[in-house]
């Protein structure tokens, strides 16, 4: 290999100018994929599509929608049961309506409508209230209400028509009864004529006395006649007038009832609109969807003069967390930069030290443009490569621009500068490279695409960074020391600094108390893997975004109000899910699941079986049932079952004071009670939809944890055994990393930080970040050791040369690690800062574990010096 890069070095240095063209094309043809850039924040990027989970969520959400906008209409401290309110809203959803992807709106309008439409022609088996019946009556026009006078009268048996006739006599003045004597006399049928003279004579107020009589006259039969043919004849509820709307929404006892509570939270303060878009939809079209609705609000007026609305749900969420990623990505880019120049600064004392920050900018444009070419979207965990990226990309050029600058001082000679440096260096690092980017390719055995694809930008990263470093580096230093003089004989060569001296006198100190260094690195990491098992695991995602996003602070807000609003929802998958087997089934299965857990994690259940059952249809005939639901409005049918009858729904309402983690159990648990459920032939219930889908993303971000470090530790040995042939120089790398694999979790616990997600992602980290460091020491050991120095000298100088470089490099990571502390996202802040301690602990251990591990085991020919 040493070989390869030692032409390829004279090439460079040969076609320099060349070199830099070729490259800066290359980079303007790969940065064109940018654009092409998609982020994606939905469930999708946690459980993968293959899994029977995905596929089941994308049949719900193809039937039933995917996620919902959620619209919190208030007027200050007023009543939102208003006809001015309920005309504004229902202008609202029909604009809504109309929004490209919309599948359905919902409001309290939308609910009273289908309620009124669903007991119209059904005949009520008790009696009205009086007071609703009263406002019911108000609401008719004089017309409705004669028409109804008259078909009530009609109903009447013989004995009530006698009755009502004595009654109505008895309310008659003088004058009144001269005139019905008057009219009997004329001839005709008395008993026929009566009643019609009667009403023509009444005067307004003895008639509302006969309707109060007549009422109270009527059997409940009758009256739940009269109340089905008044149904009939109001309009909608948009059109009410205020009492009928305050006599049906403050129907228990002024208060609203169970069934309109999540409609109109606070009694009423609060409206309520749902927007459910189609599953079609997608994550990257919610910015515009929500600004299509607060078009859509504005016009409608609920915006405007006292009323007020938020947009609220997880797309209101995921639009604010898109664009806080965006903002982040610009911050740890900009304090990444600052940083690397300070430290680069301070503590990297050579010629253009700031070289490899500039090229790592080049090899991010590689990097996110291959990004976009091979549609890898950006994510809470792929946006968290670009610090990272920053950082080893940085630590490639240091490596490079480190070694050139300690040959360049012997002789001032570029050619051979260039030429050792890249038959040393860039096979070392290289090694580190193709180390370090199988151990991020670990990340492929994760069950969650999102940590897969963070793996595979790592990868891609410092693949690129390498190119890009080794390329331009050293194609610009020829071009700018092209013209330098080489030293004479009588010249002397620039002394090594200060901080490789101080590295040189460490390396000695450790060589010396070897055996104790050793044995307590041991046993901390040993002791530290004890506490892996006993770190918690956070689950709840909420608690992973930006606290203060205002869409999720109205979202929790509303939640507080409403009570949950989250819901495990099940798919059910027949024939024909109206079979009235399929629906006993549903509606079995719901209850048994409520009555076995409890109302403490489940507080209701909803299922087209359920709503049957509670209106008394379940138990008739198949006849009945299948014209009940053919009468249901759609607004209601559409969230029970799909239009090809094919699928339907059960939702289980869930506490909101359960966490992720509870839920997911619970979510298994119904799961596997489903299975065991006596269903008809051909019936299935299965978890589906986003919750589902989240929850067990959680579940796959954490999984395989072990797994992913025991193939990064084979990976490593495998491929430094291939590369150097000797057992204890493929076993030495491992020694330091697996301490720091130990002293991660330690960490964590005593900081009292607890995984997510992203910090799992930790071990593959350490295993890339500190096998790089120790190759990089261990090839210039190995180095000096064939040309003719001793194990202690050989430590020497490899720990003060590469030790420079490496100390430089860990600081360069650690500083891009650390920006991303200045996010806002609380998965990311734990993340950088354990990731700044993981990295320090690499360089720590691979400049005193690992020349303590070489000195004690070094060959027997030395031990005797």
């Amino acid at each position: 290999m040493a070989k390869w890069f030692t032409r390829l070095g004279q090439l460079i240095h040969k076609h320099a100018t060349l070199t830099i063209i070729v490259t800066l094309i290359l980079t303007v043809l790969v940065g064109l994929g940018l654009p092409r850039i998609t982020m994606d924040t939905s469930n999708g990027t946690f459980v993968s599509s293959r899994t029977k989970l995905s596929r089941d969520s994308k049949i719900y959400s193809r039937n039933f929608g995917s996620d919902t906008f959620l619209m919190d209409v208030t007027d200050g401290q007023k009543s939102m049961v208003t006809p001015d309110t309920f005309k504004k809203v229902t202008k609202f959803t029909q604009r809504a309506q109309q929004i490209s992807g919309v599948m359905a709106t919902t409001s309290v309008v939308d609910a009273l409508n289908a309620q009124l439409s669903s007991e119209t022609g059904q005949q009520s088996d008790g009696a009205v209230n009086p007071k609703l019946q009263a406002a019911m009556m108000k609401q008719l026009s004089a017309e409705q209400q004669a028409s109804l006078q008259k078909q009530t009268t009609a109903s009447l048996t013989a004995a009530q028509q006698q009755k009502m006739s004595a009654y109505t006599e008895s309310l008659l003045t003088s004058t009144q009864k001269a005139q019905l004597e008057v009219a009997m006399a004329s001839g005709g049928n008395p008993s026929g004529n009566v009643n019609a003279g009667l009403a023509q004579m009444l005067t307004k107020k003895q008639q509302a006395a006969v309707q109060s009589y007549t009422m109270a006259l009527l059997t409940k039969q009758q009256q739940g006649q009269l109340a089905a043919t008044m149904l009939q004849m109001l309009p909608k509820a948009q059109h009410m007038h205020a009492d009928l709307l305050h006599e049906l929404v403050y129907s228990d006892h002024g208060r609203v009832p169970g069934a309109l509570k999540q409609l109109l939270p606070e009694n009423g303060q609060h409206l309520l609109v749902t927007i459910t878009l189609k599953g079609n939809v997608n994550q990257n079209d919610y910015a515009a969807k929500e600004t299509q609705i607060k078009a859509a609000l504005k016009a409608a007026g609920l915006t405007s003069n006292g009323y007020h609305t938020n947009i609220d749900g997880n797309p209101a969420v995921s639009v604010e967390i898109m664009s806080l990623m965006m903002k982040s990505m610009m911050i740890m880019l900009v304090a990444g930069v600052i940083l690397m120049v300070v430290i680069l600064g301070i503590v990297f004392p050579v010629r253009r030290r700031l070289l490899p920050l500039l090229f790592v900018l080049v090899g991010l444009v590689w990097t996110f443009g291959l990004m976009g070419w091979l549609n890898i979207k950006l994510t809470m965990a792929t946006m968290a490569t670009l610090p990272i990226i920053i950082g080893l990309g940085t630590d490639f050029g240091v490596q490079f621009l480190n070694r050139y600058e300690e040959e360049y001082r012997r002789d001032h000679h570029v050619s051979r500068a260039i030429t050792t440096t890249m038959t040393h260096t860039g096979p070392a690092v290289l090694t580190a490279v193709v180390v370090m980017a199988l151990s991020f390719l670990t990340m492929l055995i994760s069950k969650a695409p999102m940590m897969q694809n963070f793996g595979v930008t790592l990868a891609i990263g410092v693949i690129v960074c390498y190119i890009v470093e080794l390329l331009l580096m050293f194609s610009v230093l020829s071009v700018r020391d092209r013209q330098a003089s080489p030293l004479s004989a009588s010249d002397e060569p620039e002394k090594p600094s200060r901080l490789s001296r101080g590295l040189t006198a460490y390396a000695t100190w450790v060589a010396k108390h070897a055996l104790p260094i050793v044995i307590v690195g041991v046993v901390l990491g040993g002791v530290g893997f004890f506490f892996e098992s006993r770190i918690s695991v956070e689950t709840d995602m909420m608690k992973m975004v930006p606290q203060d996003s205002p869409a999720l602070k109205q979202t929790k807000h509303l939640s507080h109000l409403v009570g949950s609003t989250t819901n495990l929802t099940y798919l059910v998958s027949a024939d024909n899910v109206q079979d009235q087997a399929v629906l006993k089934t549903m509606n079995q299965f719901g209850r048994a699941e409520v009555k076995k857990y409890g109302h403490h994690k489940i507080q209701a259940v909803t299922s087209l079986g359920s709503s049957l059952s509670q209106s008394g249809t379940l138990t008739q005939s198949q006849g009945v049932i299948n014209r009940t639901i053919k009468k249901t409005p759609e607004v209601m049918k559409t969230t029970l079952m799909s239009s090809n009858q094919k699928y339907a729904t059960i939702s289980f309402r869930i506490n909101p004071d359960l966490d992720s983690g509870q839920m997911l159990k619970l979510m298994n648990q119904i799961s596997a009670d489903a299975n065991r459920t006596a269903k008809p032939a051909g019936m299935t219930i299965v978890a589906a939809g986003s919750q589902a889908m989240m929850l067990q993303g959680i579940d796959n971000m954490t999984a395989n944890h072990g797994l992913i470090i025991i193939a990064g530790l084979l990976i490593i040995f495998m491929v430094l055994l291939l590369v150097y042939r000797n057992l204890r120089d493929a076993l030495y790398p491992l020694v330091p990393i697996m301490i720091v694999l130990g002293l991660s979790p330690m960490t964590l616990m005593l900081l009292g930080i607890s995984y997510n997600p992203v910090t799992v992602a930790l071990s593959s980290l350490v295993l890339g970040i500190g096998t790089e460091f120790t190759i990089l020491i261990l090839e210039r050991f190995i180095e000096e050791q064939k040309a003719g120095s001793g194990t202690l000298q050989a430590i020497q100088t490899a720990v003060g040369s590469v030790g420079q470089a490496i100390t430089v490099s860990g600081l360069t990571v650690i500083g891009g690690f650390s920006t991303l502390m200045f996010v806002n996202f609380p998965v990311l802040n734990s993340f950088g800062l354990i990731t700044v301690l993981d990295t320090a602990y690499s360089l720590i251990s691979a400049l005193t574990i690992l020349p303590a591990i070489m000195y004690l085991f070094r060959n027997r020919s030395d031990r005797s010096k």
